[in-house]
């Protein structure tokens, strides 16, 4: 089962989770990713949208690596996913004002209703690493190896939604 994984330096002192299942912004993520290829889904139209008709720098947001590291140039390449947190809070308050403020731009997020939820919740995250850094990572076989590390920032135990 795919998950997603938040993590800051200096480490939180508790686990960072979402109340809810992040898999919809995991979906912003990946669709965000393959925007300059001229996909077309509701998701890289938002991307889109952020860039181009608010003039957001969606760079932050689009930084992460999948943890499920192969190799050397993998384990380089999710080293490097991590960024100032600052930055990413910057990027994804930006986001949310975009979603308040104009409802063409909102329209594009409704395909997943809970996705200004976990941008808000993503951006205290950020807020909470202050100084710091931050990195989003994903694995899409989680929980599928024995013994495997990490806890993602799916749903808590009293919100099981993720």
């Amino acid at each position: 089962m795919p998950a997603l994984f938040v993590e800051t330096e200096p480490p939180s002192p508790t686990p960072l989770r979402f109340s809810i299942d992040p898999q919809p912004l995991l979906a912003l993520l990946s669709f965000g990713i393959a925007e300059p290829y001229g996909t077309q889904h509701p998701l890289t139209e938002l991307i889109r949208r952020f860039k181009t008709g608010h003039g957001i720098d969606v760079g932050p947001l689009l930084t992460f690596y999948d943890r499920d590291t192969e190799d050397a140039e993998d384990v380089a390449k999710l080293a490097a996913a991590w960024q100032s947190a600052a930055a990413l809070g910057e990027c994804v308050g930006a986001m949310r004002r975009a979603l308040r403020e104009d409802n063409e731009t909102a329209g594009f997020a409704s395909v997943e209703p809970t996705l200004p939820q976990l941008l808000e919740e993503l951006e205290a995250m950020a807020a909470g690493a202050g100084t710091g850094r931050i990195q989003i990572s994903f694995s899409l076989t989680w929980g599928d190896r024995p013994g495997e590390g990490g806890e993602p920032a799916a749903a808590d135990a009293e919100n099981p939604a993720g």
